[in-house]
Formats: C-alpha cells, sequence, structure tokens
C-alpha cells in the first residue's frame, strides 16, 4: 500500500494560510495539498490568476502536488437551495470558478462536499443534488475534471446517486468520519461497499459526537479498520489528512498545531508501513 498512495493535507487544515505552506508540507513530509476554491466573500480567491500561479510556483519550487479542489463554501451557499435563488447562484458561482481553476492549474478534481447547508436529507434534496451534480459534470467534463461527491449517504443512496446523475467523470470522495458522526455508519464497513467509486480519501478522527476531536487512531471512529479496508481493496490515489489542528479541542492537545500534524504523519507512514 506504501507505493500505492501519496499523502496530502487540506488547505483549511494547515495552521496558516496561503502558498508558503507548500514549503512546510514538503518539510514534514507529505506530497500535496488539497486547495479550497475560497469563499464568496473574498470573491472565490483561487479563481484569481494570481493566486493560481502563487500556488503553482511554490509547489514546482518544493515539489508539492495539488491533487484537487474543494468548494467548501458548500457548506454555506446551498447546492440544494431553489434554483434561481441568491444561494443557489453563489453555490454554482462556486463550484463553476473551482472547475475553472482546476483547469487552469492541471488539477485533476473539484470536490462538491454535501454538508451544513448542502446535506441531503430528503428526496427533494436528493433530487436537487442530481441535478446540480449534473451540471457540474457537464461543465467539468468539458475541461477534463473529475467532480467528487463528498456526502453521507448509505451505501445504496449513494449508488442511487450516480445512477441517476449518470455521469461517468463523477466519484466519491471518502471520510474516514463523517458518516460515523452524521449516521453513526460503520466506516469500514461502508468502505467495503463503495470502494469501488472512491477517488480520494480525507483522513480524520473524532469522539463523543464532535468533529475532529481527536488524532488519528486516538477517536471511535475505527480509524485503523479503516485503513485495513483502503488496504484490502488495493486502493491507489491520495489520503488527504483534514483534521482541524489549530481548532478547539484538537488544538488543546499541544502548543504548536503544526506539532499535532507531524504527529498524524507519523501515525499514517506508520500505518501505512504496516499494512504494506
Amino acid at each position: 500500500m506504501k507505493e500505492r498512495v501519496k499523502l496530502g493535507i487540506c488547505q483549511w487544515s494547515l495552521p496558516f494560510e496561503g502558498p508558503y505552506g507548500c514549503k512546510v508540507v514538503r518539510e514534514i513530509g507529505l506530497d500535496g495539498i488539497q486547495l479550497d476554491v475560497g469563499s464568496w466573500e473574498k470573491g472565490f480567491p483561487l479563481s484569481r490568476k494570481s493566486v493560481q500561479q502563487g500556488y503553482l510556483e511554490m509547489g514546482n519550487t518544493h515539489k508539492i502536488a495539488f491533487p484537487s479542489i474543494a468548494v467548501t463554501e458548500l457548506d454555506h451557499y446551498s447546492m440544494l437551495a431553489m434554483p434561481g435563488s441568491s444561494e443557489y447562484r453563489v453555490a454554482l458561482e462556486g463550484i463553476t470558478c473551482a472547475i475553472n481553476a482546476a483547469q487552469s492549474m492541471e488539477i485533476p478534481v473539484v470536490m462538491l462536499p454535501s454538508f451544513g447547508e448542502s446535506m441531503i436529507r430528503t428526496e427533494e434534496d436528493f433530487t436537487r443534488a442530481v441535478d446540480c451534480l449534473q451540471y457540474a459534470c457537464d461543465y467539468a467534463g468539458e475541461k477534463g475534471v473529475t467532480v467528487a461527491t463528498e456526502n453521507a449517504l448509505s451505501a445504496s443512496e449513494i449508488y442511487a446517486l450516480f445512477e441517476a446523475v449518470g455521469r461517468k467523470n463523477l466519484r466519491l470522495y471518502y471520510d474516514s468520519q463523517n458518516h460515523y458522526l452524521q449516521k453513526g455508519y460503520n466506516i469500514a464497513d461502508l468502505l467495503k461497499e463503495v470502494g469501488s467509486l472512491v477517488c480520494e480519501v480525507h483522513l480524520k478522527d473524532g469522539k463523543e459526537g464532535q468533529l475532529s476531536a481527536a488524532l488519528l487512531g486516538e477517536g471511535e471512529t475505527g480509524f485503523f479498520q479503516t485503513m485495513r479496508v483502503l488496504q484490502e481493496i488495493q486502493y491507489s490515489g491520495w489520503l488527504v489528512l483534514e483534521n482541524y489542528y489549530d481548532r478547539e479541542p484538537l488544538r488543546l492537545q499541544g502548543a504548536d498545531p503544526l506539532d499535532l500534524v507531524k504527529k498524524d504523519v507519523a501515525i499514517v507512514k506508520e500505518t501505512i508501513t504496516d499494512l504494506s
């Protein structure tokens, strides 16, 4: 497994902002950063050529790759909002900007999370998610970009979503805590069912019903069982750290959030070695 995967971290998990993160990420032994297109209030910063160039230059200098771009603003502006509404307009703008940036920066995947305001809860939500994902996939397909949905649906619902969207460039972004936190699902068992759809994996852990409240393997989500399933299904691709190292409660475990990142890096590398 060690030879088949690369290790990265989410831009929003780093305890600082900007392209300088490429230097630090390389120094702590990671291979890449999952970028975020940014907030609507700031004009989706990654859509600007100057910002893109900053990351590309620093990435090239420090040999850091960018496996994907996320539209985390969908947590606040729903992709399931009424078409034509101002909220839906913002959601589509974020998606479009991320896809354009992915094409410009030659980044293969754009991730669309369905949490917060974009959580799929009802049949109507499901239908609107299908419509939005079809738009995203069609637009991304013209530019050679894959769209990854990250959600809290059951295995049968995930397969139903993929069938309803019906686009070859739709993939699943898996997470080592979300399904347990949101629905109480066994993360490892679910992964066995949907593993063939997965393009990238977020790694985080938690306990007592809290998001990202533990270092990897110290929470209650069954992290090591999930890693074992990744080995069993012969997963190859990116493993991306998504613990929130500079936020409570996790940041209370150390004086410097970067030290916590290093601990998770060591945990993942040791686990990969053990499973190889």
